[in-house]
């Protein structure tokens, strides 16, 4: 495995940030966002309400219809907007009119009552800004709350309309599970099948307007790990340009995936045995982080990339950054991502297997374990890794000599399968201190080499750490070598 080199070190901003006391009034402030085309005058509707009997051909007052965030499916966000009609019952289905003039059919399942509590997250439309609801006070009269967006040095404060906001789809699994529907609920502005099903018109023009962000502070929350590849020859003066293009757009440098992630294992026989479980992952996130990349010259390796490939972290080329300072922008990374790698056996580099709608919720980075996205190959799986090399040395024994940091790279073995996946990971320099005595018992045996797989006893599930990571590269669990 490639060894990483040593990152500088990363500072904690320590510029005071400016909080707005006042909240202007719409339209005043430079940042304020623009309104959409069309904005409807309905007002929220109770998701209790009653519907009104009456014939198919005669439209309830619109003041009575269910207001919602429902989803749209060509971005994976939730708009507000107010359900039309019953579009199917098996399972329950309504034509949405949402508040940019554009209509769905969305799943009551898609669907969530319009109403903003205070300390939700939602994102500015047009354009990528996140805001946090600390206002909600004129939601039921007019549909507008005041947000805070936090720019780093200060904090500003917007009366936003609901029409311009967007829910990302992962805050919404998570945190409003308080707000569902059930079909006895809603109230839709005309009696079922009043309509018929009509074709959905695209979305306008989301995403595609520039940041709002300052160019200074357009990266303000947003953590970064950077690692170069081994082919790099001029690998310190890239990685400083990338490292002053971080700090001046208002980024912060990550050192290690350990920094913001706990994989803390517990040791016994000696320090002999070490073990950690999937469970003990954690989000330690420093520095108010909500979003992270791995940045790099090239696909690699090296622990850091690895890491982030398991975890499904996008993988960017550096040019990224530097775009998005050069063009005072941030540009879509998506267009940046680097392959995950080259698989030894398919013979070919393989693209990441990333969520595409990545670090517009916080919650991609908080519950870190529970992204579906990424592979996971190893799920459920208990592994044993046998090699000297591959029991982390506890922090208090660590020392700083170059060939402890040469095998450095190698403990980080475990914890690279861990982030596959693996239930439990544990580490040994020889099978006799395993916790099992029968190695039969766990899924697989990894030791460094094909050569080692001879000095295993047998019947172990054994297979070399390159079979791991080309498992890792590929996504899926590859036929095992031959011994």
């Amino acid at each position: 495995m490639d060894v990483d080199e040593e990152a500088p070190r990363s500072k904690a901003r320590s510029a005071k940030r400016k909080r707005v006391n006042s909240v202007p009034s719409k339209g005043v402030s430079s940042r304020a966002v623009a309104r959409s085309t069309k904005t409807s005058n309905t007002p929220i509707g109770s998701a209790a309400k009653k519907r009104k009997v009456l014939s198919s051909t005669v439209t309830e007052d619109e003041s009575s219809a269910t207001r919602v965030f429902a989803l749209w499916r060509q971005d994976n966000h939730y708009y507000s907007g107010v359900v039309h009609s019953l579009s199917s019952t098996a399972p329950p289905r309504y034509l949405i009119h949402f508040d940019d003039g554009t209509e769905d059919v969305v799943e009551i399942t898609k669907m969530r009552l319009c109403k903003l509590m205070k300390d939700d997250q939602v994102i500015l439309v047009p354009g990528k800004q996140k805001a946090v609801v600390v206002d909600v006070s004129r939601f039921d009269s007019d549909r507008v709350v005041t947000v805070e967006i936090d720019n780093g040095e200060e904090l500003d404060q917007l009366e936003i309309d609901a029409g311009d906001i967007k829910i990302a789809s992962r805050t919404l699994a998570s945190v409003w599970n308080n707000r569902t529907l059930v079909a006895e609920e809603v109230c839709p502005i005309v009696r079922p099948n009043a309509l018929k099903n009509s074709p959905s018109p695209s979305k306008l023009t989301l995403g595609s307007a520039g940041s709002l962000k300052s160019v200074r502070r357009v990266l303000v929350k947003t953590g970064f790990v950077v690692t170069m590849s081994p082919k790099n020859a001029h690998w310190e003066k890239t990685k400083g340009k990338v490292m002053q293009a971080i700090k001046g757009s208002g980024g912060i440098v990550i050192d290690n995936w350990t920094d913001i992630f706990a994989m803390d294992g517990t040791y016994s026989q000696g320090g002999k045995r070490w073990v950690v479980r999937y469970e003990d992952i954690g989000c330690t996130v420093r520095h108010d982080i909500e979003q992270v990349f791995l940045l790099s010259d090239d696909c690699n390796t090296k622990p850091k990339y690895l890491i982030a490939l398991a975890l499904g972290i996008p993988c960017l080329d550096y040019n990224w950054i530097l775009d998005t300072v050069g063009g005072r922008q941030e540009q879509d990374w998506q267009q940046y991502l680097l392959p995950a790698g080259s698989c030894e056996y398919l013979n070919a580099r393989v693209s990441q297997f990333v969520d595409l709608d990545w670090g517009n919720s916080s919650e991609h980075l908080h519950a870190i374990t529970e992204n579906k996205v990424a592979s996971k190959v190893f799920t459920v799986k208990r592994i044993l890794c046998i090699s000297p090399e591959y029991v982390p040395v506890a922090k208090a024994r660590k020392n700083t000599s170059e060939v402890e940091k040469a095998k450095e790279a190698s403990r980080m073995v475990p914890l690279i399968i861990l982030t596959m996946g693996a239930s439990s990971v544990e580490a040994v320099p020889e099978a006799k201190y395993a916790s099992s005595k029968d190695l039969s018992e766990y899924d697989y045996v990894v030791v460094k080499d094909s050569g080692d797989i001879g000095r295993v006893a047998s019947g172990a599930n054994c297979v070399p750490f390159g079979w791991v990571k080309d498992c890792l590269i590929a996504g899926r669990l590859l036929p095992q070598p031959d011994d």
